[in-house]
């Protein structure tokens, strides 16, 4: 169980202690956090959950399904659809009831078309009848109409959803959770618990908010099958958590655009030694151009930046090495690297942002892949040094 302090506002010389706000059914009730969250979308730290899903724009609040009214239904300029559920909670029965009511939701939305979604969502915002395209071409203006419907209709035909259940004081078990849903959809979603504790400046009422992320499920793809004849019907449930998540299979979906199946299909094998053999995790990084980040198994040493179009970027190995004591071990590894793929140490930027390239180019991750051996040795031989030094 995660326990936190109560926040401390330091103002010219006075130290003032927060005070908790109670959400009860008075003012601060499951209408107000919906109301805030709909206002204020970059409140909820989606990012951190699911990249793929940032950049939301607020579509409408209690849309209309045959299961129910959803809360929030948020929208980004890639087609991916945000289904939120606010309640304040009260006991296990009601944690686990809400659980229920947002996977009825979004089963009810993966049945949906484009159409069908455009017309649940104008008829609830009722704004001059606005299409679903020019509510977001609002916010930005470069996108395809064409595209950006098939985004959407693509992400409601694989039930690509990602479920945000925001309370104010969530406490559950994660292993329960997943048990619970592995009976309910054929879809690939994600489901995540938002805590907004709210807290009172008690000198003037400004209210602070500090949302945190209490879990995540990993992903789980529900395989139902099927007819046995032309008279019985037998369902079956295969049930298998994947490796990776929504955000990691746009990723390696865009890749296979940029460089083929076959070669983004020898990366992923490749992170998967690099996992086993070095304990190299695969980390993705933030922000409206996806991309994939080699680090080590603390989250502090950045070995490479895969991006979706398959260039190979380099942030921080550098300045992270400097930071324990020996500056040289970064630049050692990108030097060497910059000789196996017959490439130049670019050093003219801020230590950061030291990497390799060639003619003033990136590198694509094929030309990596061609000497994966050398270039997975001179990992090896780098976190050796570094394991080395943090342990003197």
């Amino acid at each position: 169980m995660k326990q936190y302090t109560t926040p401390l506002l330091l103002q010219d010389d006075n130290a003032i202690l927060l005070e908790k706000v109670s959400l009860n059914a008075g003012l601060y009730n499951e209408n107000w956090i919906q109301q805030v969250c709909f206002e204020n979308p970059s409140l909820l730290p989606i990012e951190e959950i699911e990249p793929t899903f940032g950049g939301m724009i607020p579509i409408c609040r209690e849309l209309s399904t045959p299961s129910g009214f959803v809360d929030l239904l948020y929208l980004n300029e890639y087609g991916f659809l945000t289904i939120g559920e606010c309640k304040l909670w009260r006991n296990p029965e009601a944690r686990r009831k809400v659980i229920g009511q947002i996977l009825d939701y979004a089963k009810d939305i993966a049945k949906w078309n484009y159409s069908n979604l455009e017309q649940a969502c104008l008829k609830t915002r009722r704004d001059n009848g606005k299409s679903l395209f020019e509510i977001i071409q609002a916010y930005y203006p470069d996108i395809e109409e064409a595209e950006f419907i098939d985004r959407v209709q693509s992400n409601l035909a694989k039930g690509r959803f990602l479920l945000t259940i925001i309370g104010d004081g969530i406490r559950e078990n994660m292993e329960d959770l997943a048990n619970y849903i592995h009976s309910n959809g054929n879809m690939n979603f994600t489901l995540s618990l938002i805590e907004l504790p709210v807290y009172k400046n008690p000198e003037n009422d400004t209210l602070l908010i500090t949302p945190r992320i209490i879990a995540k499920t990993k992903e789980i793809e529900r395989i139902i099958y099927k007819q046995v004849d032309e008279n019985v019907h037998d369902i079956e449930h295969e049930i298998k958590e994947k490796s990776q998540t929504i955000s990691e299979q746009v990723f390696f979906e865009r890749l296979e655009d940029s460089i083929g199946k076959e070669k983004a299909k020898e990366l992923l094998n490749f992170l998967e030694t690099l996992k086993v053999e070095l304990n190299i995790q695969r980390v993705l990084g933030r922000g409206k151009r996806l991309s994939l980040n080699l680090k080590s198994f603390n989250d502090t040493y950045n070995f490479a930046s895969i991006q979706q179009d398959g260039d190979v970027w380099f942030y921080g190995i550098v300045t992270k090495t400097n930071q324990i004591g020996n500056r040289k071990i970064g630049v050692n590894y990108l030097e060497s690297l910059a000789n196996i793929v017959n490439g130049e140490l670019i050093d003219t930027y801020k230590d950061w942002h030291w990497c390799v390239k060639r003619n003033d180019q990136f590198i694509n991750i094929i030309e990596y892949l061609s000497v994966k051996d050398e270039w997975k040795e001179l990992l090896s031989r780098t976190l050796n040094e570094i394991d080395e030094l943090e342990n003197n």
